[in-house]
């Protein structure tokens, strides 16, 4: 088997969202990021054309370096739980930060679930504050960024 990095539709991705990040949505029910004009979604995709692992990305100010107007936004980051600890985790985080790069973007920051953290130092994200609790289940996270070197000056 194959799997490709792309950028794939939101609709490609709600599913595997849902599943892993909100399976006490039903399915078809809307998800952050589905609505987002400006957001990209990205994807490991098989020979089938099944997202195995996405996450989608924005345009948006990090709250905590407001002057830094190239700043992006990482969500919903999500994997197939049979398809983890194959790298494509790291695969679709690369993609995310290619995409960024080549659209002018320098820094890339996410609130990261605190069982992920770890995975996120591995790629180059450093801590910012303290846990914080998320949602309506109140999940620990905490925020993360990321600095892109050799981005492209934006016009």
């Amino acid at each position: 088997m194959s799997i490709r990095f792309d950028v794939v539709p939101p609709a490609a991705t709600r599913e595997l969202r849902r599943q892993v990040l909100r399976p006490d949505h039903s399915p078809g029910d809307r998800l952050p990021g589905d609505d987002l004009r400006d957001g990209v979604h990205l994807g490991a995709v098989d020979d089938d054309g099944t997202v195995l692992c996405t996450c989608f990305v924005y345009l948006d100010p990090c709250p905590w370096l407001p002057d830094r107007t190239h700043a992006w936004h990482l969500r919903q980051m999500a994997t197939l739980p049979a398809h983890r600890g194959q790298g494509l985790g790291t695969g679709v985080v690369a993609a995310a930060v290619d995409l960024v790069t080549q659209r002018g973007g320098d820094l890339l920051w996410c609130s990261a679930r605190e069982s992920a953290v770890a995975f996120y130092e591995r790629l180059g994200f450093k801590r910012e504050g303290a846990v914080f609790a998320d949602g309506p289940h109140r999940i620990p996270h905490r925020h993360m960024w990321r600095e892109l070197s050799g981005a492209a000056t934006a016009s």
